[in-house]
């Protein structure tokens, strides 16, 4: 959620927003209490069934993934001077045609599946600094929801929550809180420019 528009997918396979995010949170929530990897997509066809959606409903969530978009504030990204890479919640297939249609470079992209766990175990935020070559205490986590970003806190790393839902608030005062990606760039930016 902080770089691709997936609350787009979700509701519009859902029929209606309010439902689409029942269902968006209904997987992540499982996926929180699970931690190891099961298959994403049986996360998502389980959670439909649970919410009574239309049989129809997984199958039109996947195949939004091709037609995703990211946020407006995305390209920002293109603008760090860093490398950077991706870490998702979802299979290796989802998480590919994710970071495609995101239109940005980053150096990887580590799903879940990959990576044996789902966000917030510590596990996956230590394994994305060792793909980047940085220790977590010298590497941002930029999370599009409060669990993920008080992942990476847990792991670690400074993190930032892009709040794009009014009910995502950080759990930790140390968690810094940005209105768009835009300004985490600009912060980052600005910091790399202090002198020493």
């Amino acid at each position: 959620m902080g770089v691709m528009n997936s609350l787009a997918a979700w509701t519009d396979a859902a029929g209606k927003p309010e439902l689409g995010l029942r269902w968006r949170d209904a997987v992540t929530e499982t996926m929180v209490a699970a931690r190891a990897y099961t298959p994403y997509e049986e996360l998502v066809a389980s959670a439909a069934r649970r919410l009574g959606l239309a049989a129809t409903a997984t199958r039109e969530l996947l195949d939004a993934w091709s037609r995703m978009e990211p946020w407006p504030d995305a390209a920002a990204l293109s603008h760090l001077s860093l490398p950077y890479g991706f870490v998702t919640n979802t299979s290796m297939d989802l998480a590919r045609i994710a970071a495609d249609r995101s239109r940005l470079r980053p150096r990887f992209t580590l799903s879940a599946q990959e990576a044996g766990w789902f966000k917030p175990e510590p596990a996956v935020y230590v394994a994305a600094c060792r793909r980047l070559g940085t220790p977590p205490g010298q590497t941002i986590f930029v999370a599009g929801s409060s669990y993920d970003a008080a992942g990476a806190h847990v792991a670690g790393l400074p993190a930032w929550l892009v709040a794009r839902r009014p009910d995502h608030e950080p759990t930790e005062s140390s968690i810094a809180v940005a209105t768009s990606l835009e300004e985490v760039v600009a912060v980052i930016a600005a910091d790399r420019a202090e002198p020493d």
